[in-house]
């Protein structure tokens, strides 16, 4: 894969270069600031675009969240580019901004949100890449713990068919995917789905439903 790299901390951004690297990927860039990042994917070249992004969430120049923005703003651009964001910090809130950044886009890449630490498991964190890269979306345990935590209960409420949905939900499988393997019809999952939005407390405003539905039945087995 053709990586763009956004990590202000010397160190760890050449040592994920390294490791990028040894596992065969090419790291087009390597940045240190959230301007620079924004730089090199807007003036490189179109025709060959990067597969990913792989951005620090606080970074130069304002060391908020200055990463994330940058990401954000490439999103606009650029809907089906994918990023992983890393972070030292659980701050789900993070993560709602840029799966807000998303919400109802067909065209939408996949995303991301990895604590730092993470990238020490190195099968891990390429498994992550790989999937976020593809389209999915990859959220780290920590942060679905944090994220979900107040929703908990609200699990319970699910009928058995609200939560065999759901577990086709997680998988990643279409509405009509879920229908064929439920005997249904497609109207009646798109009526499950609204019933399990409802009962989570997943309002319309509140991100990609499908994404924190998903993290819902990953927290709450």
């Amino acid at each position: 894969m053709r990586i763009v790299l956004a990590e202000d901390e010397a160190l760890l951004r050449e040592g994920l270069v390294m490791l990028l690297e040894h596992a065969g990927h090419d790291v087009v860039a390597s940045v240190a600031t959230a301007t620079e990042l924004v730089h090199v994917v807007k003036r490189g070249d179109p025709a060959v675009p990067p597969d990913i992004v792989i951005t620090d969430v606080r970074m130069p120049p304002g060391r908020t969240d200055d990463g994330l923005r940058a990401a954000i703003e490439l999103r606009r651009d650029r809907p089906h580019l994918p990023i992983l964001l890393l972070s030292q910090y659980l701050g789900n809130e993070y993560l709602q901004r840029l799966l807000d950044s998303a919400e109802d886009d067909p065209r939408s890449g996949g995303v991301g949100y990895l604590l730092k630490d993470r990238v020490a498991h190195v099968h891990e964190f390429m498994q992550a890449l790989q999937t976020v890269a593809s389209g999915g979306v990859v959220v780290d345990r920590k942060v679905i713990s944090a994220l979900m935590r107040r929703r908990e209960d609200r699990l319970e409420r699910l009928t058995p068919r609200e939560r065999e949905v759901l577990q086709h939900v997680s998988a990643g499988e279409t509405n009509h995917g879920i229908a064929e393997a439920l005997h249904l019809s497609d109207g009646a999952v798109v009526k499950h789905i609204g019933a399990i939005f409802d009962k989570l407390g997943l309002s319309q405003r509140e991100g990609n439903r499908r994404v924190l539905a998903v993290l819902a039945f990953l927290e709450h087995p």
